[in-house]
């Protein structure tokens, strides 16, 4: 996938609705909270955490 075309897909819905990542293993899905998005060897690279203890408004960081 490309920047542009999560942007597309993003850009359908509401800006402040909030955002949750799922991820598969073995038919179990687990819920991911993002926690860095930066520019890496480049690609965009997307860290996420699996809690959402873990979760904070502010935790999500941008590296360019």
């Amino acid at each position: 996938m490309k920047v542009k075309d999560l942007i597309d897909r993003l850009q359908k819905f509401e800006p402040d609705m909030p955002l949750v990542f799922y991820n598969l293993d073995n038919y179990d899905l687990e819920q991911r909270y993002v926690e860095t998005i930066l520019e890496a060897d480049g690609r965009v690279e997307l860290t996420v955490q699996s809690t959402e203890e873990e979760e904070d408004e502010n935790a999500i960081y941008y590296y360019r």
